[in-house]
């Protein structure tokens, strides 16, 4: 169901940040994210159980991009790299490439993708049902006047 309110997106982003500290965010070396569930799910000689974990979470993190109507251009890009860390998963449970592992454990596709959606849901200015007392013109200008918007997009 696509989003309708601003409570609906607020909640896609938690959804996406969950799914940030769950994939590639649980060990944490400083200030930077380095081993999540998909990592550790490589190691674990379960076969393809990483790849399964990084199909379900990458499709997740696609339809939350696309209840929020994120652009086209932003959940092709989000889809290519989640394909990417699914290959690397793929190639993880090939017992003939050691390193299958190392890159699954390294590779943060889930955290990119997420990055990517929630670039574009800060990019965008929503406009609820309830606020169609404005014309779209005056909604153009406030988007216009609000650092860092870039879309409209009415909810509802």
């Amino acid at each position: 169901m696509l989003a309708r309110s601003h409570e609906d997106i607020q909640r896609i982003d938690d959804s996406l940040n969950a799914i940030k500290r769950l994939s590639d965010g649980i060990i944490k070396i400083g200030p930077i994210n380095v081993i999540g569930i998909d990592g550790i799910l490589s190691w674990i000689p379960l076969p393809f159980a990483d790849t399964a974990y990084s199909l379900l979470a990458g499709l997740f993190i696609l339809v939350q991009g696309i209840r929020a109507r994120c652009d086209a251009g932003t959940l092709i890009a989000a889809a290519v790299v989640l394909m990417m860390d699914s290959g690397v998963s793929i190639i993880d449970g090939i017992p003939v490439i050691p390193a299958g592992g190392l890159l699954d454990t390294l590779f943060q596709g889930q955290l990119y993708a997420c990055h990517m959606i929630q670039k574009n849901i800060e990019k965008t200015l929503y406009v609820e049902r309830g606020e169609a007392g404005r014309s779209h013109a005056e909604n153009l200008a406030e988007m216009r006047a609000t650092k860092g918007k870039k879309r409209l997009v009415y909810l509802g």
